[in-house]
């Protein structure tokens, strides 16, 4: 018996028989948009091109590249004109994360285990020269402690320098590039390997350039009323992913985050209301759970992008398999 396969909403779902397929379609479950495939295809297909599924026949349209290729890609969608499924990316994350948990705890501990060592230095270092601010804060004193009446103590502590300032956010912006790239290959079924943290140094000086503005416009867009700032946040918010993923320049990474963020500013706000739910219940498990939730999120972040690319198929693998259709990517 010939299994089909039809993913609807950004779900794959299946096997069915190809009665049941054709029940779905007579009853409204299988619109002629969605997609079917079964093992004599070479790809997935629009079920309105499929003899006997529907009684009108469906707008012709163009083939679809062979994604099992290696060097065929999947063909991008029109900005905009597929809006994202929050709730996909986040189970696509869970799912991607549940697979790739160990490369992922390797390069998450490697990225921890760099940024507690420099700031550590930094830290010797402005100890050691006696630079940095200085913070006070009051500390409650009880009378056997003092040996006189109970009261406040003012205390004073060390601040980080504004050298010790500029070198960590540098040395978080060089590893950001890095894990950027680590889970742009996640998302796509490529090879992953710790070095990859420090394979886009190329790209620091534009990455550097970009985060302040960013931070800039979405920090005044916060002062005139907050809503702004959220905004400007969503819209620009995938320049990062497009230095990386396309080599841009600073510029054109904000436009084509502007571009690909169209008519899905609304999905990627619930996108970022979902993400702090999951983060929230990776603390309520004893914190132990971040372990977890940390990386589920930062991979349904990236589905977003590749999703906004190349629409829904971005959270699906190929039929029967778990080799992500985005392998052209």
């Amino acid at each position: 018996m010939n299994e089909w396969f039809f993913a609807k909403g950004g779900q794959q779902n299946g096997p069915v028989t190809l009665e049941q397929l054709r029940q779905l379609a007579r009853t409204g479950g299988l619109d002629p948009k969605d997609l079917v495939w079964n093992s004599t295809m070479k790809d997935w297909a629009p079920a309105g091109q499929m003899e006997g599924l529907f009684h009108a026949a469906a707008e012709t349209v163009a083939p679809v590249p062979d994604p099992s290729s290696p060097d065929v890609a999947l063909p991008e969608i029109a900005a905009g004109s597929e809006p994202l499924d929050p709730a996909a990316c986040i189970k696509r994350g869970f799912e991607l994360t549940k697979r790739q948990f160990g490369n992922i705890l390797l390069v998450g501990l490697t990225w921890i285990g760099i940024s507690i060592a420099v700031a550590v230095i930094m830290g010797l270092i402005d100890s050691a020269l006696g630079i940095g601010g200085t913070s006070t804060y009051e500390t409650w004193i009880s009378e056997s402690e003092r040996g006189s009446a109970t009261g406040f103590a003012a205390n004073s502590t060390m601040s980080p320098s504004i050298l010790n300032s500029i070198v960590t956010n540098i040395v978080s912006i060089f590893l950001g590039l890095g894990l950027t790239r680590v889970g742009l290959n996640l998302v796509s079924g490529k090879a992953v390997t710790v070095g990859m943290l420090f394979g886009e140094g190329n790209k620091l000086l534009r990455a550097i350039g970009a985060s302040i503005l960013f931070g800039l416009m979405v920090f005044f867009g916060i002062l005139l009323l907050v809503v702004p700032g959220i905004y400007l946040a969503l819209r620009y918010g995938q320049f990062m992913a497009a230095i990386v993923d396309r080599d841009m320049g600073v510029m054109d990474a904000f436009s084509y985050s502007s571009s690909l963020t169209m008519n899905n500013k609304l999905q990627l706000f619930v996108l970022w209301l979902l993400s702090m739910l999951v983060i929230l219940a990776g603390m309520l498990a004893c914190g132990v759970g971040l372990i977890f939730a940390s990386p589920v999120v930062w991979l349904a972040t990236l589905v977003a992008y590749r999703w906004m690319q190349y629409g829904h198929r971005a959270a699906m693998d190929q039929p029967g398999t778990q080799t992500p259709m985005l392998g052209g990517q």
